[in-house]
């Protein structure tokens, strides 16, 4: 040891350097944290407000995030996940896996029926993990999606559909002549 140095001294000067140190790290630690929960919240938020159109882009992006956001922590190489992570992550398995089971045309509304029940189980224990006090009722029902909406889907999907058909040669581009047109004669002096 230094002449005239005591131990405490030691401990005063070790404590003066690490301090700062371990208050830049918890900060971090804290900044950390708070991000991960916004991440998360905004998750849940987009699948919240798009859950009334499942077939958006931004509803399917969400969800191909879930896996990600409650992942868990590693500690020296193992996953550790806590039980309301656990519980969201499985659900989305279970929805996913609805998701992609084929189905017969006249199964089509029982798979309707079994994946909405899925999906409100995955935004019920996501909402528990984040602190919200819903129930898989409101979930389920308190959302609104005007019939315009459906029916706008609806004929944007026919136009798509016709139009494939027309540029790939299975379905002719009706064409109707009016009576009293494309008889007349051009005059002259036009193209």
């Amino acid at each position: 040891m230094i002449e005239g140095m005591e131990l405490r001294d030691w401990v005063t000067i070790s404590a003066i350097i690490i301090g700062p140190i371990l208050a830049v790290q918890a900060q971090k630690l804290l900044e950390a944290s708070r991000t991960k929960k916004q991440r998360r919240l905004n998750l849940f938020h987009t699948l919240m407000s798009t859950r009334a159109s499942r077939v958006s882009n931004a509803h399917v992006s969400a969800l191909n995030m879930i896996d990600i956001e409650f992942y868990g922590r590693h500690f020296f190489g193992v996953k550790f996940q806590t039980s309301s992570e656990k519980s969201v992550t499985n659900s989305w398995k279970n929805y996913n896996d609805q998701l992609n089971t084929k189905y017969l045309p006249e199964q089509f509304p029982t798979w309707v029926e079994r994946g909405d029940q899925l999906f409100t189980t995955l935004l019920y224990n996501m909402s528990s993990a984040l602190g919200y006090n819903f129930d898989e009722v409101q979930l389920k029902r308190d959302c609104y999606s005007p019939i315009a909406h459906g029916n706008l889907e609806q004929d944007q999907h026919q136009l798509r559909k016709a139009l494939l058909e027309v540029l790939a040669g299975s379905r002719a581009l009706p064409i109707k002549q009016f009576e009293g047109q494309g008889n007349e004669t051009l005059p002259e002096n036009t193209p």
